[in-house]
């Protein structure tokens, strides 16, 4: 190819990128958005103009946003089976802010003008406050000029401070309009200085404007679930609402661009880790005195050797499709404009649930609202925040997730419904001398209140006291039987009618050699 050629062709690309970056030009738009926890898979289909690439070949422009990874990037021809893809190289170019940005930016210089304002009045209310505190040491004639004086600075050095605390309340006000406009210029921007241009070398083509489609993981975009979990118990079930808050900071608005929403952000190895090997053999042995350090270390070192590095908001319900490690949810078609967060409904559901109170009485007499959850079909829910709802009123917020059908959700301390224990007597000592052994024994009462109109069911757990030697005999009598035993505790089911109170007694006695050194636990 000769210089002048090169040189033309190097022309028409160079016009192409400033025609593309004059105002009111953009790239193609993404067709299809796969949101991931912190990132999103972009799919985008275009035509685009071919440019002389030597003689049998041509070269295609493809501007990605500068949040893209050209290294992500996957290109294939959509319309001419007989087109092959030669080559792929990109580079990053400059590009102006367009109108929506600069309105941001024009904002923001002004929130930060009236800042800069706020503070040096606040700096003039300090100097007036510190000018009338000095005047407190003023030498003055006569009475009627101190109690002159005196009212004068206390009027003053009023004024001053309301006008100040004021002031300060504006800007702290101005503080936070300052933060918000600077997340949405962050968000709304990306990296709006640079794009990626990406130049794809075909061969084969016929027609001038060949369709290409591509797909590139893009940062700067998220989503996070929303959750809001209301118990009915009267109904026995949980209505179970689940939403999304969506953003990208591509620094295009997207219109119509069908969502989905990824819980799991798939892995992207192309290669698999080294195999670690599996070595058996015997540890050094450490002796008590006079211990071989050298050879310790060296042993240590040799094992260090022999193991390898580590490898480095819409109408309907959305659509879950599970795959092999994780579940994406097709929102439907949907406008996504750069910078603000946006909401959209993800499912909505009732689930019916077993509600039941949960009493740890030797711990604490708080009893807890607790809904047992089996669902009819296994499902794959994120960790998110949630909303917890009890009969319309908002106990608060916490952390929610669920995979699988079974579940176990806590809504809170009820306070009309309590359990209480009491130690009634503890006794210890030591029996005949035939038999030498020392003995404890206690006697507890629960009392378990129901302070409600309706009847509740309570469960009642216990710690069972386990014996860590055979020389140790525990022996345990209740009224009444728990309903269910284990190693590790003891649980009363406890069916109890509004406003009334049942109670549960427990006695335990320990035996174990006298000259036994006896740890009796935490609960004594």
């Amino acid at each position: 190819m000769t210089g002048r050629k090169i040189f033309a062709r190097k022309c028409v690309a160079a016009i192409a990128v400033f025609v593309f970056f004059l105002p009111g030009t953009s790239w193609s738009l993404p067709r299809e958005v796969t949101f991931f926890p912190g990132s999103a898979q972009v799919s985008e289909i275009a035509k685009v103009k071919l440019l002389p690439h030597g003689t049998e070949q041509a070269e295609a422009l493809i501007i990605l946003p500068g949040q893209a990874d050209p290294d992500s990037l996957v290109v294939r021809t959509a319309n001419d089976p007989k087109t092959r893809i030669d080559d792929i190289s990109s580079r990053q170019v400059s590009r102006p802010n367009d109108e929506k940005i600069a309105s941001l930016m024009k904002q923001l210089e002004k929130l930060r003008e009236t800042r800069k304002g706020l503070q040096a009045t606040i700096r003039g209310l300090d100097a007036q406050i510190q000018f009338w505190q000095l005047q407190t040491k003023a030498k003055l004639k006569t009475m009627a000029d101190v109690y002159n004086m005196s009212a004068a600075i206390g009027k003053n050095i009023q004024k001053a401070y309301q006008e100040k605390l004021s002031k300060e309340t504006e800007l702290e006000k101005i503080d936070k309009l300052i933060k918000e406009a600077q997340d949405d210029l962050d968000r709304a921007a990306g990296r709006k200085e640079t794009a990626w241009e990406v130049t794809v070398i075909l061969s084969g083509s016929r027609g001038s404007e060949p369709t290409l489609t591509y797909t590139y993981s893009l940062a700067g975009c998220g989503w996070h679930p929303l959750y809001r979990l209301e118990a009915k118990p009267k109904d026995r079930q949980i209505t179970f609402t689940w939403e999304a808050e969506i953003w990208q900071s591509s620094g295009q608005d997207w219109n119509n661009v069908s969502i989905n929403l990824a819980t799991l952000t798939p892995p992207s190895s192309v290669s698999p880790a080294e195999l670690t090997p599996w070595i058996i053999k015997p540890r050094p042995q450490l002796r008590r005195e006079g211990t071989n350090q050298k050879s310790l270390k060296s042993a240590a070192a040799a094992d260090q050797m022999e193991a390898p590095a580590a490898a480095a908001e819409v109408s309907l319900s959305a659509l879950e499709v599970r795959q092999t490690s994780y579940s994406i949810w097709q929102v439907g078609k949907r406008n996504v404009p750069a910078g603000p967060k946006q909401k959209v409904k993800i499912a909505e559901d009732i689930w019916p649930a077993e509600f039941t109170y949960l009493a740890r009485p030797s711990q604490s007499s708080q009893v807890f609202l607790r809904a047992k959850v089996n669902l009819p079909e296994p499902k794959d829910i994120p960790s998110g925040s949630s909303l917890y709802v009890v009969d319309g009123a908002i106990l608060g917020k916490r952390s929610f997730a669920l995979a699988g059908q079974e579940a176990v959700i806590f809504f809170g301390i009820d306070p009309l419904v309590t359990a209480r224990t009491q130690l009634i007597s503890k006794k210890s000592g030591e029996k005949t001398f035939l038999q030498d052994k020392q003995t404890y024994t206690w006697d507890w009462r629960t009392d378990v209140q129901n302070s409600r109109n309706s009847a509740v069911r309570v469960l009642v757990e216990e710690p069972n006291p386990q014996p860590r030697d055979e020389r140790i005999s525990v022996t345990r009598k209740y009224d009444p039987e728990p309903a269910e035993k284990t190693p590790s505790s003891l649980t009363w089911d406890m069916d109890i009618p509004g406003g009334q109170k049942k109670s549960l007694f427990m006695t335990v006695t320990i035996e174990a050699p006298k000259n036994m050194d006896l740890d009796l636990g935490w609960r004594q």
